[in-house]
């Protein structure tokens, strides 16, 4: 059981990014924040949620989710990854907010149900 995005609630207000960093850092440090909302430059409007877990980073975009694993590299391809992912891997991975009773701290914070658990 984990944490869940749903990318076309998401209204970009940042409150799961601001919750994460705060639980973690009891303050607002959106650098510690193991969840991201992100922009596109080229395109007007358009933005997505990365949350890092312990094996995987999760990326949700309008289009759909992605789920990539860390660590794992396609073979075949010339790509070498979205580089705004690349400061994710050096963050910790999520932990549902295990010391707390209530549960994962962007969840509860998140004022459309973008971040939900099943």
């Amino acid at each position: 059981m984990g944490v869940k995005i749903d990318p076309l609630k998401c209204n970009a207000c940042m409150a799961c990014e601001l919750a994460c960093g705060y639980h973690r850092d009891d303050a607002f440090a959106l650098l510690s924040s193991c969840v991201v909302l992100y922009r596109a430059k080229d395109r007007k409007d358009y933005y997505g949620v990365m949350l890092k877990e312990e094996e995987s980073l999760i990326i949700a975009r309008p289009e759909g989710l992605e789920v990539n694993r860390i660590g794992a590299v396609d073979e075949g391809s010339s790509d070498k990854g979205d580089a705004s992912a690349k400061p994710m891997l050096l963050r910790e991975a999520c932990d549902l907010c295990d010391d707390r009773d209530d549960g994962p701290l962007c969840q509860q914070m998140c004022p459309v149900g973008a971040i939900y658990q099943d």
